[in-house]
């Protein structure tokens, strides 16, 4: 994959009508593109689908990209958008595909939006060593913590910081 300097300049060269910046840009935002569409939505082809029209969409709207931004950034939340749209398409038929139907409760896009950040987090948690994702469930979720005080803060401040990584890696970000 590109280093983001360099997806920053094909981007900014893209927006500036340079052609020739087309294909390189599309090489290096295709596999963070479908990395993130394919954790994102449960099936493959659809994770597929949603990463071509995430790429479409990229590449078409350049000229709107704000050279001051990441532009990977940027690209990944026009893909989790359309990976958003193409679960709501899915929940609006009812097609569930194995997986349980969202519930009624709330607002359907509150519901997605928590499944979504629930199956990421999930994924990033798993990279994690016991003893960071004890930490973390110990803080979040109220278990019983291993550690108390000053050592639970700095592991719970480590277990932070590698699932910020864990994500980091996982998705393409920064």
């Amino acid at each position: 994959m590109a280093d983001q300097s360099t997806i920053d300049e094909l981007m900014a060269r893209l927006a500036d009508e340079d052609r020739d910046a087309f294909s390189p840009l599309f090489r290096a935002l295709w596999g963070p593109a479908l990395r993130v569409c394919e954790r994102l939505v449960p099936r493959e082809a659809d994770a597929a689908d949603a990463a071509q029209v995430a790429m479409m969409k990229i590449l078409e709207r350049a000229v709107e990209y704000d050279k001051r931004q990441p532009a990977l950034a940027w690209a990944m939340g026009i893909a989790a958008w359309e990976c958003r749209t193409v679960l709501q398409r899915q929940k609006r038929r009812k097609e569930s595909f194995g997986e349980p139907l969202l519930s009624d409760s709330g607002s359907g896009a509150d519901d997605l939006e928590r499944r979504v950040l629930l199956r990421a987090t999930a994924e990033a948690m798993g990279a994690l060593s016991e003893l960071d994702q004890e930490t973390l469930l110990s803080t979040f979720w109220e278990t019983e913590p291993t550690a108390t005080g000053s050592t639970l803060r700095k592991r719970r401040q480590r277990a932070l910081t590698r699932l910020r990584d864990s994500f980091r890696g996982l998705y393409g970000y920064g």
